[in-house]
């Protein structure tokens, strides 16, 4: 598992929409994976702190979720576990998906994959029913993401009745409060069908959906387009990405068995 983590995160190194690893060794015991800092926090903790966030925000969030997600599923990679906790602001403050524990490689649509992985309140019918899957459950889980977003809650049931919260996913239509923009309501109706072969994201192109009609995709991949938030970024690097005062690094990269170029650019700068 912990191999096959590596693995994919290797493959996403040139997205700019998904945590990077920087370095890794593994001992006879135990594995290191030196990973990005991310000092704006998660999507989570942003949504605790606002309540729900504005239809702006949750629409330049969105899109750059999509950019991540269509870059993994190019590569036959499903992440399996997209909800808050797992969306991270950067220091700039665009989207950073993280946790690729749980994500699996090599699925495609006729190379499905089957088990219950991931969060149950985000998990797609498929997976709770435990039927075979692919990429679809991605952009499942990215509707009730996209619901917490705007709504600040999900359009299921979402209280601590795990039964209830199946029940619910499995058998029941998502419900909106009636105030919701139409097109983001569209856009959810579309990301969160209980058939995976009509679901937004796998049946159409979503970065095609009227909801999207102000993002200009390529000025948001190259990552020029200005994010809503800008974590307050020199307080938190002063205080918790310096070397001690002698100069001996924490912790010494010297044989790791592997190191990214630009974890190599940035200790030569800190030192």
């Amino acid at each position: 598992m912990i191999l096959r983590e590596r693995r994919i995160l290797l493959k996403a190194q040139d997205c700019p929409f998904i945590c990077h690893l920087y370095a890794a060794q593994q001992s006879a015991n135990k594995a290191y994976f030196i990973m990005e800092y991310l000092s704006g926090g998660s999507l989570r903790a942003m949504i605790r702190m606002c309540g729900r966030l504005d239809i702006s925000s949750v629409r330049f969030y969105t899109a750059e979720i999509v950019c991540g997600l269509q870059f993994l599923h190019q590569r036959n990679i499903v992440h399996r576990d997209i909800k808050l906790d797992n969306i991270m602001v950067d220091r700039d403050g665009h989207i950073r998906l993280i946790d690729l524990g749980l994500a699996q490689d090599g699925v495609t649509s006729s190379n499905k994959i089957c088990g219950r992985t991931g969060t149950v309140k985000y998990m797609a019918p498929e997976v709770l029913l435990e039927k075979e899957y692919d990429t679809a459950v991605d952009w499942w889980s990215l509707g009730i993401v996209v619901s917490r977003m705007a709504a600040g809650q999900s359009p299921f049931y979402h209280g601590s009745k795990k039964e209830k919260v199946i029940e619910s996913i499995t058998t029941e239509q998502p419900k909106f409060p009636s105030w919701l923009d139409a097109n983001l309501k569209h856009l959810l109706e579309r990301l969160l069908r209980k058939n995976p072969e009509k679901r937004l994201g796998v049946y159409k192109n979503i970065r095609g959906h009227p909801f999207f009609t102000t993002i200009d995709w390529e000025e948001l991949e190259l990552k020029r387009s200005r994010p809503p938030f800008k974590p307050f970024r020199r307080l938190l690097e002063n205080k918790n990405l310096q070397w001690p005062e002698d100069g001996t690094p924490l912790h010494p990269m010297d044989g790791f068995d592997f190191t990214s170029p630009s974890w190599t650019r940035m200790t030569r700068r800190i030192r």
